[in-house]
Order: structure tokens, then sequence, then C-alpha cells
């Protein structure tokens, strides 16, 4: 692995694929840069490099067969474990192997790690999978971002009056709003006491009073938004995103909301149908950031008085320590 990716990335795991849709197929997928194919054998899912060690040609191209994934060009075969098994018009087979690469499945996930001793697998929030919630993930592909922008951008909280009024927030305007900050070593947690006036009417009706909201950003990649009235957690939107390459990224995103009188498919389309725009305008920006910095040379960043996710993404990225702190205080109109 090249070291020009920060460290808790170049050494983490990541999804490259969602389960359901590694199928009778080879599928192709994309990791930091590194092309990477993905198909099902009979007793799991395989990870390989998308070459041939023969003559480099795609694998995902090929056919699976049996357990074994079959190049398209000359048909050598390659068991899960990218040993090369078989080679036609020949009763021997060369000490050759595909690069294959650790997998794990969970929680509807196809996880990989490149590097030669992987971190440790990520503690994942509770709420993924959680039967007491109905849930799901929402299938987007990836888009041109850079990665600390797009884990910073799911949890500005000032963005949204700008890039998204009438949809996550009321007006242009910010309302006052309490936060309660916690930071540390495995990432950080605002807490936003919520005022009734930012809501948007959508909200209102498919929320009630909520109480607080929070954002929270779990080392290196995992985000999660999550919103509470008084009984409790409403909805949770956890995001896993995967740097395909250094300037384009896949979200998987997450939903669990708390059951109730509405079915869980026609709960599953109104918060589709409320966050494609959302998502729309949110790729637009992030496209703009990364194409503009690159026209200066990289990104040149100036810290504000309520970029607060910022500091503590880039710091945990990059494998820097983050000291325990709380506190507490106001955004204002």
């Amino acid at each position: 692995m090249s070291d020009i990716w920060p460290a808790a990335v170049r050494d983490g795991w990541h999804p490259v694929a969602y389960a359901r849709a590694v199928r009778s197929k080879p599928l192709a997928t994309r990791l930091m840069g590194r092309a990477l194919m993905v198909y099902r054998h009979s007793t799991g899912v395989a990870v390989f490099d998308d070459r041939c060690p023969h003559r480099n040609v795609r694998l995902s191209q090929g056919c699976v067969k049996g357990d074994a994934i079959v190049c398209p060009y000359h048909g050598w075969e390659f068991r899960p474990d990218g040993q090369c098994t078989r080679v036609p018009g020949s009763a021997s087979c060369p000490a050759v192997a595909a690069r294959s690469h650790p997998v794990t499945v969970k929680n509807g996930l196809v996880w990989t790690s490149l590097a030669e001793n992987p971190s440790p697998f990520p503690a994942l929030p509770s709420e993924i999978g959680n039967a007491a919630f109905d849930n799901y993930w929402w299938p987007v592909k990836g888009s041109t971002a850079n990665l600390a922008d797009a884990i910073e951008n799911l949890l500005d909280p000032m963005h949204s009056y700008f890039l998204h009024p009438g949809l996550v927030r009321a007006s242009r305007t910010p309302n006052s709003m309490q936060v309660d900050l916690t930071l540390g070593p495995w990432g950080c947690e605002a807490r936003y006491t919520e005022n009734r006036a930012t809501m948007t009417w959508l909200q209102r009706v498919s929320e009630g009073d909520r109480v607080h909201s929070y954002g929270r950003y779990f080392a290196p990649t995992i985000v999660q938004i999550a919103f509470e009235d008084k009984r409790g957690l409403t909805i949770a939107i956890t995001v896993i995103l995967a740097p395909e390459d250094h300037h384009r990224t896949r979200p998987y995103a997450h939903f669990a909301t708390r059951k109730g009188f509405m079915p869980a498919w026609l709960k599953r389309a109104l918060i589709t149908a409320f966050n494609l725009p959302i998502l729309f305008q949110d790729r637009a920006a992030l496209a703009d950031q990364a194409r503009n910095a690159a026209r200066f040379g990289g990104p040149d960043y100036a810290i504000g008085p309520v970029d607060f996710f910022g500091p503590t993404i880039w710091r945990l990225l990059n494998g820097k320590p983050q000291a325990e702190e709380r506190k507490t205080f106001q955004i204002t109109p």
C-alpha cells in the first residue's frame, strides 16, 4: 500500500460492496485507488485485485465456476485464497496466485483492508441492523469528493442553512442553539439542544417535537446523525465513507427509525424522497470544493469559530492524538 493515504485510512477496514449485490457474477469495485473484484463462493465472499497474474486482464470480466474465479482471457482458475488451481491445456499449475485481501461480511456489507497488518475491525453503531428499529441501507454511488471533506460535510451544522434551506433548515438565518461538544481519541460528538424554529414543516410532521440532535464522528470513517424527541431516538443515519480514490468517495448510508404506525416500506420511500435533493446538493458542493481546491494546488482551509468537527477529523485521520475535552457553547444568529 502506498503511504500517501493517512495511516488510519490506509490500515483500516472499508466496505467495498453490499453483500446482496455480490451474486453469481464477479463485481468490480475500487478502494484507495486500487481496482478490486468481489465474488461469491460456496462458503463466503472473496476480494481480489482486479487483475489476473497471468496477462493482467480484469478478473471482474470473468465468471465463477464452483468456488473458483475464471479469467476471461486464458481460462486460468483461482480459488478463494487466490491460488491458481487450473490452467487449461496443462496438467500442472504454476505456483502463481491472484492477490487476495482479507474479507469480513458484517451487517450487510462486504469489508476488506488493503493493509499487510490491518487495524482491528471497527465497532459499528448499535443501531445498524438492530431489530428494535425499522432499518435499511440506501445504496448510492460514489461521487467526486475528498474523504475528509465528505466526512465534515455530513457533520457540519452551518452549511445546511445556506445549501439546504427549506429542507434541513427552515430558513437561511441560523437560530440560537446550544452545543455540547465531546472530543476524544475515538472521535467527537456534538449534541444540539434544538429550537423548533429551525425545523422545516416536514420535519415537524414526521418527528414531532425534536429535543436533541447529534452529530457523531467515529474515527476514521464513520459518521452518525441522530434525532431524539421526549420518548427517545426517532431516527439515526449512519454513513460509512469508503475512499474509492483521492477525489472520489462512496457513502454507505444506513437508516434506523423508531417503529410506529407507518409501514417500514412507506417510511423508507418518504425518507429516500426527502434525502435525494439533499444528496444532490451536497454532491455538487463537494465536487466544486474538490475541483477548486485542486486548481490551487490542494486544500488550504481557514478555521472558523463553529468549525468544531474539521480539526478533529483531520487530526484523527492522520493518526495524531485527540485529547479528551468537553465544552458547551451557543450557535448564535
